[in-house]
């Protein structure tokens, strides 16, 4: 699937998630633009939109905790979620931000093991919960939906392997300038000159998520503008020079 298609379904489900997803009939319009249940047949997609149950969570409320035994995991219908991992002098690490149309939770769902990390909503989330033992029952039956679940487990992988590169071995800048092509990317399905983004979240967290500090991530957006690579104005990024994005993404520690 192209990136313009994978977009194309984050926007159809930000447009469904804008009603409530009450219903069965609902709950299948929005299983349909989720990349975990396409290409699910419809009797399967019935009976997982009947298994989903609707979950409401406030604005810094934890959905789940590190190291509680899990029940299922969740796809994220509108809001923003920070998966925590927090140290024993109380510093926070976040390893991923889920935006909509995304599951979280879901590895655990495999392992007899605790939550990895904590999720915490940083808006207002609407999200469908699914329990573990019930969707393991669905997935058994449905090859469809193993081959999704595998594809979704690979690029989990994939994203914590690139954040541990990213952190291990690249500088401030070069991590700051790969998130911000990707959010181009997410929200227009290509890179260009002159398209505009916004941050998801603060700079507090996006700097947690990158692995530093907001004053060092202001001093590297300021750095970015003057360079010619972006323009920044409250919260909204515009790609200004994308090769020259591109090239401060390769840096690497000296």
């Amino acid at each position: 699937m192209s990136n313009a298609a994978v977009t194309a379904k984050l926007n159809k489900i930000r447009v469904l998630a804008g009603r409530t997803a009450g219903g069965v009939i609902q709950k299948k319009k929005i299983l349909r633009q989720t990349h975990l249940f396409s290409g699910v047949s419809e009797p399967d997609l019935e009976a997982l939109a009947d298994l989903a149950v609707n979950r409401q969570f406030s604005r810094q409320a934890t959905i789940f905790w590190e190291g509680k035994e899990p029940q299922g995991f969740y796809l994220l219908v509108t809001g923003l979620v920070k998966l925590v991992k927090s140290s024993l002098d109380g510093k926070e690490y976040i390893i991923r931000l889920v935006q909509p149309g995304e599951t979280f939770g879901e590895a655990v769902v495999f392992a007899v093991s605790p939550y990895p990390a904590t999720a915490i909503a940083l808006e207002d989330c609407q999200t469908l919960f699914f329990p573990g033992k019930a969707f393991l029952q669905h997935l058994a039956d449905s090859p469809a939906l193993a081959r999704n679940m595998l594809a979704t487990l690979s690029r989990l992988l994939y994203h914590l392997t690139k954040q541990l590169e990213d952190v291990s071995l690249k500088e401030v800048s070069a991590r700051l300038a790969r998130y911000l092509l990707e959010r181009c990317e997410e929200t227009h399905g290509r890179i260009a000159a002159g398209l505009t983004f916004e941050l998801p979240t603060t700079k507090t967290h996006l700097a947690a998520y990158l692995g530093t500090i907001s004053e060092t991530l202001s001093r590297t957006l300021a750095r970015f503008k003057t360079s010619g690579a972006i323009e920044v104005e409250k919260g909204r990024i515009t790609i200004s020079d994308p090769q020259l994005l591109q090239n401060m993404a390769k840096g690497s520690k000296s």
